[in-house]
Formats: structure tokens, C-alpha cells, sequence
């Protein structure tokens, strides 16, 4: 009898154990109760942030949105992968302050995989982090969606292997040079721009990745156009954000008719600044980066300036009223629901309600999450493995909120192809209108005329 016993004592250790080890990494199915709401698990995410640093202005209202609406996904709408008994999962963060150093980044994004052991990345930040990690990341094989940049690094077409872990939502910017290219050939069309021809087109560009990258998809784009439409293009790389070499590469875009400024926030001022110092590059239009379409990123003082350059850029978040679809107005009306319950509950600030409300940065956060969302909401009573969120993802196209969409079937992962076009306003009084759509969202096709 008792050897008996002690059989089926040492099998139900052994089916205690492969249950263990057939769990899936960050995923926790034993129920519980937390502030009157019922969850059947938890699924663990996790991300690597800057909230201080050269980039800590994207970061903090990035961060802090992004923490909020965790807060509210389990709190009000009761978690995520709701079953059809209305139970969900819980939604455990884990995230890290990188300081805008991707050495630091990568240290992060090791203990989110290895000591943390979060099910899948959600959002993380910044160019810096995924050149340090993306390597090791498909190495690892761990669900990444939605990066902070427009880094080609997580461009595939098709992905193969562990790379259809990652789901990039961001333009790309190589893909967004593509777009800055035709939307500066095409600037003669758009109202008040003050432009008749396009002739000659000025690309100044930062000598690191994101500059380079949008560099190389304006020349991409470029060889595509036949050559009896081509516009004479001149390329100017800076290299350092120190004045003297900005007076003198500025120089160089003497006489074109519009300039692109390919780089982040942290090129995007010196070079508008130098623009406007020199009389002959003073007040020429400049498309810059989707990154830099923020009331936060602009020189107001300078750029408030009757004469100086206006200013253009893709958005890929459509902020402006007037150009949103319904679907993008029930998005927008969700983020300030958040942000109104987080305020009544005392988890933010009047002063943070009135910075991430009117903030790109918020906005991207929510969207990381809700992208998140819906690929693991398409396992609702169903088991929650990396491979299974794989099928998910890749099953059919995902509505970005308050934005266009995204379609990771077949492998591609190529992000969001379309565009708005934005014109930032001179002295505007109310920051939600800092930049107004002149041009709706388009796809290089439409730009195109296809």
C-alpha cells in the first residue's frame, strides 16, 4: 500500500513538473481576485524607456501615459484576452529607464528577457535600443511590438524565423524618406506653402541611423521617378550639432525650393536654427521628420517668426479634428477617457493632464498597447503561447489607433506605409491645433498617382 502511495505521489510531483515546464514563459494561469476584479492569470510584458537623458522630453510623457493605461486596461476594462465569461488576464509591466544610452538599454532588455522573463516587449523606445538589441532579441525569439522609432532594423519583407517576432508600427524611416521625398515634389500643391515649382530640393541629414536612413530612402525614391521628372536633389550630411559646422552645411542649401531635415529632435533645432540665421536659406519650407510633429520639438520663438521657414511633416498620428475618421475620433475620445479617470483617481496631476493630452508621445504609448491588445485579445479562452500571439498577429490586419493600419500576414514587416501631412501654426493659442492636416493620409502609391 504504501509503495502504491508513494507511486502516485511521484507522479503527481512529475505531472506537477511538466505542467511547470510546459507553462509559457510570462504567462501565469492561476487565478485571482485584486481590487474587486476577477482575473484567470496574469501575462507579464515588458519595456525599456528613457525618462531621462538627451531624450527624456519623448520619454516622460511616453512613460508615464503608457504606465497610466496599464492601470486602466486592468482596473476598467478588467484585463486582457477577456473570455467569453468576461474574465481576463492581468497585465503586469515591468519597465526601465535607459536614460537615452543603448548600452544601458541593452542590459535592461536582457533582465526583461532573462530575469524578469516577461512574455512579450510592448513599446519600447528609441533608435539607441533597438541597434543594441534587436540582434538579441530574435536571437531570443520574444514577441517585440511596436518599437519607438522608425529604425530599419526591424524592416522585413519577408521576416523569417524568430524576426516574425517583431511587429513594427512606426514608419520606418526609410520608408518615411520615401514619402518626405514626393511631399517636397508635390509642395507646389499644397495651399499657402508659398511654393509655384519645384526645381531643386535640399536633404540635410544627420550622420547617424535615422538621418542616413531617411537619406537613403529620398534616393531610393528618387531613382524610381523617371528622369524627366526627376528634381535636381542636393545631399548635405552634418555631423556634429556644434554651430559653425551647421552655418556652413546650411550654406550649401542656398537656392532650393524646399528642404527635407532628415534626423531627431536633437539635429532638427540646430539646422532650422542655422536655416534661419543665414538670409539666403531664411524662410524656405522644411518637411522634418514625423518624430519632430510635436508643439515640444519646435523652436516657437524662431519659428514663430512671420518670415522664417514653415514648417511640414508626416503624421502618422492624425491629432487634428478635422482630418480624423470616425473610428480615429472614438480613439481619441478613449485616450482622454483615460486620462480624465486617472486624474479623478488622483494618479495624474492637472499639469500631466494638460502636457500628455495634447501630446504625440501619449499617444504612442497607447497605441503600443493597444496594438498589443489586439493580437493577444485574439486568444480569448484560448491558450496564450508566443506562437499562438504569432498566428494572432499575423492573422489579419490590426487598426492603429488614431492612425491607418498594419498588416503583418505573410511575413512583412514593413510598418505603416501612409502618411498625413502636417503644417505646424505660427503663434497658435491652443496646443491641440500646434499642427493642422493641410494634406489627408496617403500611401506612396497615392503620392504617386497610383
Amino acid at each position: 500500500m504504501k509503495k502504491i502511495v508513494s507511486l502516485i505521489l511521484v507522479l503527481a510531483m512529475l505531472l506537477s513538473m511538466a505542467a511547470f515546464a510546459l507553462a509559457e514563459t510570462g504567462v501565469d494561469t492561476k487565478a485571482f481576485e485584486k481590487d474587486g476584479v476577477q482575473y484567470k492569470g496574469t501575462v507579464k510584458i515588458g519595456s525599456v524607456m528613457c525618462e531621462t537623458g538627451a531624450v527624456a522630453s519623448v520619454g516622460v510623457p511616453y512613460s508615464q501615459f503608457y504606465k497610466l493605461y496599464v492601470k486602466y486596461v486592468n482596473e476598467v476594462l478588467g484585463g486582457v484576452a477577456k473570455g467569453a465569461d468576461g474574465v481576463g488576464y492581468y497585465l503586469d509591466h515591468i519597465s526601465y529607464d535607459d536614460g537615452t544610452d543603448g548600452a544601458q538599454g541593452r542590459i535592461y532588455m536582457q533582465k526583461l528577457v532573462e530575469d524578469d522573463q516577461v512574455f512579450s516587449l510592448v513599446g519600447n523606445l528609441g533608435t539607441w535600443n533597438i541597434g543594441s538589441s534587436q540582434d538579441y532579441i530574435v536571437e531570443e525569439g520574444i514577441p517585440s511590438v511596436y518599437w519607438g522609432t522608425g529604425s530599419a532594423l526591424q524592416y522585413y519583407l519577408p521576416a523569417e524565423g524568430n524576426q516574425r517576432f517583431t511587429f513594427p508600427v512606426q514608419p520606418i524611416y526609410i520608408t518615411e524618406g520615401r514619402i518626405m521625398l514626393l511631399r517636397a515634389m508635390n509642395m507646389a500643391s499644397i495651399a499657402d506653402s508659398g511654393v509655384t515649382d519645384v526645381k531643386k530640393i535640399g536633404v540635410i541629414f544627420s550622420a547617424d541611423d535615422s538621418g542616413t536612413q531617411i537619406e537613403s530612402g529620398t534616393k531610393l525614391q528618387l531613382d524610381l521617378i523617371p528622369e524627366d521628372k526627376r528634381p535636381e536633389v542636393v545631399y548635405v550630411k552634418v555631423n556634429t550639432q556644434v554651430a559653425d559646422e551647421m552655418t556652413a552645411q546650411v550654406a550649401q542649401l542656398e537656392g532650393v525650393d524646399v528642404v527635407i531635415i532628415g534626423g531627431l529632435q536633437a539635429y532638427f533645432n540646430p539646422v532650422y536654427t542655422a536655416m534661419q540665421a543665414n538670409p539666403a536659406t531664411r524662410g524656405i519650407p522644411t518637411i522634418v521628420s514625423y518624430v519632430n510633429v510635436a508643439p515640444s520639438n519646435i523652436p516657437t520663438d524662431l519659428a514663430n517668426e512671420a518670415d522664417t521657414s514653415d514648417i511640414y511633416g508626416g503624421a502618422w498620428v492624425v491629432i487634428d479634428p478635422e482630418a480624423q475618421t470616425d473610428r480615429q475620433k472614438a480613439d481619441i475620445a478613449e485616450f482622454l477617457n483615460v486620462l480624465n479617470w486617472g486624474l479623478e483617481k488622483g494618479y495624474i496631476s492637472q499639469e500631466d493632464f494638460n502636457a500628455y493630452s495634447v501630446s504625440a508621445y501619449s499617444m504612442s504609448s497607447y497605441i503600443a498597447v493597444r496594438v498589443f491588445m489586439a493580437g493577444i485579445d485574439r486568444l480569448a479562452d484560448k491558450d496564450i503561447t508566443r506562437d499562438a500571439f504569432l498566428e494572432a498577429m499575423e492573422s489579419a490586419r490590426i487598426d492603429v489607433p488614431i492612425s491607418g493600419g498594419v498588416d503583418y500576414s505573410n511575413a512583412q514587416r514593413i510598418g505603416l506605409d501612409g502618411m498625413a501631412f502636417a503644417k505646424y501654426v505660427k503663434g497658435y493659442t491652443d496646443p491641440t491645433l500646434a499642427f493642422v492636416t493641410v494634406d489627408g493620409m496617403k500611401s506612396i502609391g497615392d503620392l504617386l498617382g497610383e
